[in-house]
């Protein structure tokens, strides 16, 4: 069965994320894109800095100088974590009309987070977002992150709502087909 377009830019975002997982880094993938086709791709790239979001960096890479992309492009962000307030907020100030994640974050999600009343600059912003596209597969890389980090935040139980929702998810049966 051919996968639909969101499948097939999550798949892109699944792969970024296996190259942090590969150099050690917690395993956050994003690409965006237009309709089908793929605009730009990256991956969290260091160990607990707070600003090195897989997000972030791939903004620093499309969104440079006189961009020309705008609102009626439909650019839709792909994820491998919910995004974060920092993450969800600079979303907010680009011409991104959509975000699509793969695994919830119980611990600094904000996906569901709603500007009500919503400042002037964004009244006209409509930002839509789904959540859990390819959850397994995703929470299969944290997982195996969990399992293999040698971070002390992460060892000694740091996000362990997080944590928890990781482990809980690989214990559960996976559904038959």
């Amino acid at each position: 069965m051919p996968m639909n377009t969101d499948e097939h830019m999550m798949d892109h975002a699944l792969a970024e994320a296996r190259l942090a997982l590969d150099m050690g880094v917690f395993p956050v993938g994003a690409v965006l894109a237009s309709g089908s086709r793929l605009v730009g791709r990256a991956h969290k790239t260091m160990a607990s800095n707070h600003l090195s979001h897989a997000e972030m960096i791939l903004y620093h890479k499309v969104f440079v100088g006189e961009y020309a992309y705008t609102r009626d492009e439909n650019l839709t962000l792909y994820t491998t974590l919910e995004p974060c307030i920092m993450c969800l907020g600079t979303t907010l100030h680009l011409p991104v009309t959509r975000v699509v994640y793969a695994m919830s974050d119980d611990y600094g999600g904000c996906g569901a987070t709603k500007l009500e009343p919503a400042p002037p600059r964004h009244l006209s912003r409509q930002l839509l977002i789904q959540g859990g596209l390819r959850r397994r597969e995703a929470c299969k890389l944290f997982g195996e992150f969990l399992d293999n980090t040698t971070e002390p935040f992460w060892q000694q139980g740091g996000a362990n709502h997080f944590q928890a929702a990781v482990r809980a998810e690989l214990n559960t049966a996976t559904p038959p087909r």
